[in-house]
């Protein structure tokens, strides 16, 4: 299962990779080819495809980050606990818990 999950995250990086490519070709190319109000249709269809998919990753950027946030407070909290209970159970004498070995160490 770990190989099947790692192949996804290279497959999917090197699609990233791709698509970024791709976006900058656009500006590496010549503009003399097609006039400047012009665009050919798959270009069209490109930039429209472009925009949705700009669409998607920004709202799901955002609500990752939301997620990430949420997390984060859940965490803080955790910790302020553990900080209260740790500041209860250190009031405890050590030697007046009546653990065994106290006794054991009594008797010999």
């Amino acid at each position: 299962m770990v190989h099947f999950i790692l192949q996804t995250l290279i497959m999917l990086a090197l699609g990233v990779m791709i698509y970024l490519m791709a976006a900058a070709l656009p500006r590496i190319g010549d503009e003399a080819e097609n006039a400047p109000g012009q665009m050919s249709r798959a270009m069209i269809y490109i930039e429209k495809a472009d925009e949705i998919f700009r669409g998607f990753w920004e709202k799901t950027l955002r609500r990752f980050r939301v997620w990430l946030l949420r997390l984060d407070n859940l965490i803080t909290k955790k910790l302020g606990r553990f900080k209260k209970d740790a500041g209860k159970e250190s009031k405890l004498p050590l030697g007046e818990s009546g653990s065994s070995v106290d006794k054991d160490e009594e008797g010999n």
